[in-house]
């Protein structure tokens, strides 16, 4: 009923004027959990079931997926700028060259997710799960990480400039050819079980 319900809510949010998505991309993401180069940008999935779904090149900039499973997803080279992810189940995707540019992404659980090559500059990842997730070459300019935990973290070459870590535990991560002193390690938990201090006001 809860499935049906919101399917509903969602063709009739495509039906309304003033909406960039297309109705049919809707339709066969809830059906079959697939979608190519489809555009969903500023629609509203919150709380859908796509686990495991399967998206390439797709557009889903400023989309409403908060609290939605996308757990075990494929989604490389979509673009996500300005969505809505919070506390969205993102466990062991792959958003590989993603863009998430701005994208909220707090409390979201990214345990063991590929985030190779992507983009999250400017996202707010605070409260993140990210224990055991690939970052390797990571843009995480200016984002919001605090209180994340990023425990056995892959962080080659990730980008931190500018990128809040206050309350962070990055235990046993590697940070090989990744700068943590650009970004602001307040109380933060280092790869070495250290504490960090710089950057506290």
């Amino acid at each position: 009923m809860r499935r049906i319900l919101a399917t509903a809510a969602l063709l009739a949010l495509v039906a309304g004027p003033g909406h960039a998505f297309d109705a049919a991309d809707v339709e066969k993401l809830l059906a079959t959990k697939s979608c190519f180069d489809c555009d969903l940008s500023g629609g509203d999935l919150a709380g859908a079931n796509l686990h495991a779904v399967y998206m390439t090149d797709a557009n889903l900039t400023g989309a409403n997926l908060a609290g939605a499973d996308l757990a075990q997803g494929y989604l490389r080279f979509v673009t996500l700028a300005g969505a809505d992810l919070t506390g969205a189940d993102l466990e062991n995707v792959n958003l590989e060259s993603a863009t998430l540019t701005g994208a909220a992404l707090a409390r979201a659980g990214l345990k063991d997710a590929s985030l190779i090559n992507a983009s999250l500059a400017n996202a707010n990842l605070a409260g993140a799960t990210l224990a055991g997730a690939n970052l390797t070459r990571t843009n995480l300019r200016a984002a919001s990480l605090a209180g994340a935990d990023l425990t056995g973290a892959n962080l080659t070459s990730t980008v931190v400039t500018g990128a809040d870590l206050t309350d962070a535990d990055l235990t046993g991560a590697t940070v090989a050819r990744t700068s943590l002193g650009s970004a602001i390690l307040c109380r933060t938990r280092l790869p070495d079980g250290s504490r960090g201090d710089s950057g506290c006001p």
